[in-house]
Order: structure tokens, then sequence, then C-alpha cells
């Protein structure tokens, strides 16, 4: 329909969160990266290892935290396995940032503001013109 055709055409407006400090965004990246290991990351690779039919070189097993526990349990040094998993996760956020400032008609909204919410529902509004 005219959304698909909207898409096609880059007619869709686009609301991008970021954040205006980098000190935020690796605070953040860390609480997560932690979260997910005290939630057993290292465990459910061990058991996804165990199946037998998965391998470090499938897309599923090459994302930021698989990646790295994967390895750990390959080499059995468990220490880095929060410093390489926080230092790829920052690398793929930079990544990410990267490649939406090659995107100059997006509006900006910083997702490290106080209001970000707020900023967001009203720049999503905007631009579908209906705030």
């Amino acid at each position: 329909g005219a959304t698909r055709h909207a898409a096609a055409a880059g007619a869709l407006p686009l609301v991008a969160l970021e954040p205006d400090s980098r000190a935020w965004l690796h605070a953040r990246i860390a609480a997560r990266f932690d979260a997910m290991l005290a939630a057993g990351l290292l465990d459910e690779v061990k058991t996804l290892r165990a199946r037998g039919d998965l391998h470090a070189a499938l897309p599923s097993m090459r994302c930021v935290g698989y990646r790295q526990a994967w390895h750990v349990l390959e080499t059995g040094r468990v220490g880095p396995l929060r410093e390489t998993g926080i230092a790829a996760t920052r690398q793929l956020a930079k990544r990410q940032l990267t490649w939406l400032r090659s995107m100059p008609e997006r509006r900006v909204v910083a997702c490290d503001a106080p209001d970000a919410i707020e900023a967001a529902v009203q720049a999503l509004q905007a631009a579908w013109g209906t705030g």
C-alpha cells in the first residue's frame, strides 16, 4: 500500500534516540552487560554449546555477548568476559550512532535527557503530522 511505497521512496520520517553523553551511554552499556551476566549469559551459552548443532561462526552465536561468552568457554579464560563484552557493545553502539548520523534528515531526541520520553513522543507526533 501507500505506506510501503512511502518507505521505499524514503518518505517516512525518522526519529533517532541518541545520547548526548558518551559517559551515560557507557554506564548504561556496562549496567546492561552486568545484568546479562547476572541473568546467566554464560550458562545459557554453555547450554547452547552442549547441543552440538551450533558453532561460533553462526550469525546467532556471533552477536555481542554470545560471541564473547563462546570464546571464554573455548579458552577457559572467564576473567575477561565482562571487559570484552562491554568493549564489543561499545563498538557496536558507536557503529550504530555513525550509521544514524549518516541520515541528516533524522530528528534527534537525546535519550539521556530527563524528558526523553516526552521529547520522543513529540518528535514522532511532529514527524507524522499528528501533534
